[in-house]
């Protein structure tokens, strides 16, 4: 069934409506006019001087006048009403046309489709709410794909992750392995039990280590940032956290040196908080040399841990809180870690919204990282 546009709707209607009410009008002037009592004399005066009286049939009058005007009183009102019709129905149409042309941009997700119309009754209120909505709608849309990209990105890093786990896990386990049952078979030098039992040992700790960090990672990609928020000085959580660092880097015959000049109350996960300065500071230690110092200050909200150490180039700076990447070209365990430290650092500070930064000193003399409160 063929539907009907609503402008010939809307001029039919109003156009019958009016020609109807005008052909009514007429037949009741047709009938009331006539009946109406109506005496009419005309006197006449002849030349002899002799008057006459004479009467008119005034309804037949009247009648035979309307028969004969009314086809052109009609055609009148019917172009009237045709006009009028016209007019009423394009008014009312326009702004709906182009609410249904503008309907059909956003239906193509077009970025710069609007409803336009000018008036300010209901149908200038509906425009206005439509436009409203299409750019809630847009906004939603790109909201959801940056989630969406987000979403991708965190799970090609989560594959990207365990495979590097895995390839990181890989080397010791060969190398347990292999030493394990050259020890078992008795082969040269692995007969001496004493020799390298203690370096099986000494690699299981360091597969238990590197899989405890694979595991917080781990769970701080996963669930996130689940611990309750508490109030705290961080002027005395520094002081706690730096202690035992402190005796570490004495032991080394490195420089500790501590600055809390002033206080701040911070309203964060003191876990998770905990978790990111310990690292800072181990990987601090880790990296600096006998003879080298160490600094921590805390001044006006920002907290810097500077030490003495080889300044990393640009090129290695652009990967450092990348997972298991470590300076070290040899990529050796005991001279870089797991490459796991800043990282965790990094995925707990981003959770946590704290800007921070990991900087080369002044004057090169080494690395400085800082954290804004």
């Amino acid at each position: 069934m063929k539907k009907m546009k609503l402008f010939p709707k809307i001029f039919l209607f109003t156009f019958t409506m009016m020609l109807l009410i005008s052909i009514i009008a007429h037949l009741l002037i047709f009938l009331i006019a006539p009946s109406q009592n109506v005496l009419v004399t005309n006197m006449v005066v002849t030349n002899t001087g002799v008057s006459a009286l004479s009467e008119v049939d005034m309804p037949r009058l009247i009648t035979q006048t309307m028969l004969k005007t009314f086809p052109i009183s009609i055609l009148c009102c019917a172009a009237i009403s045709a006009l009028f019709s016209y007019f009423f129905s394009r008014g009312i149409t326009t702004p709906i046309l182009s609410l249904s042309k503008s309907a059909n941009q956003m239906l193509k997700l077009e970025p710069d489709a609007k409803a336009i119309v000018s008036s300010k009754d209901e149908i200038g209120a509906l425009a206005t709410d439509i436009n409203n909505l299409y750019q809630s709608l847009l906004l939603t849309i790109r909201n959801l794909e940056l989630e969406k990209e987000k979403v991708s990105l965190a799970e090609k890093e989560k594959i990207d992750f365990l495979r590097t786990a895995s390839h990181e896990l890989k080397t010791p386990v060969t190398e347990l392995n292999a030493t394990l049952e050259n020890m078992i078979l008795g082969i040269g030098e692995y007969r001496d039990y004493e020799t390298y039992l203690p370096k099986c040992k000494e690699i299981t700790e360091q597969l238990g280590d590197m899989i405890r960090d694979i595991l917080n990672a781990s769970r701080l990609q996963t669930q996130g940032n689940n611990e309750p928020c508490s109030n705290y000085s961080l002027r005395a959580l520094l002081t706690e956290l730096c202690e035992p660092y402190r005796l570490i880097a004495e032991a080394k015959g490195v420089k500790f040196k501590i600055e809390l000049s002033s206080d701040a109350f911070v309203y964060l996960p003191e876990g998770q908080l905990k978790k990111a300065i310990s690292n800072i500071l181990s990987n601090a230690v880790n990296y600096t040399e006998a003879g080298q110092s160490i600094l921590v200050v805390f001044d006006k909200n920002k907290l810097s841990v500077s030490n003495e150490c080889s300044v990393l180039p640009p090129e290695q700076l652009q990967h450092i809180f990348e997972p298991f990447y470590r300076p070290d070209l040899a990529h050796s365990q005991a001279t870089g870690g797991n490459g796991l430290g800043l990282y965790i650092v990094q995925t707990i500070l981003d959770k946590l919204r704290l800007k921070y930064q990991f900087v080369p000193m002044p004057n090169d003399r080494g690395m400085s990282f800082t954290i804004q409160f």
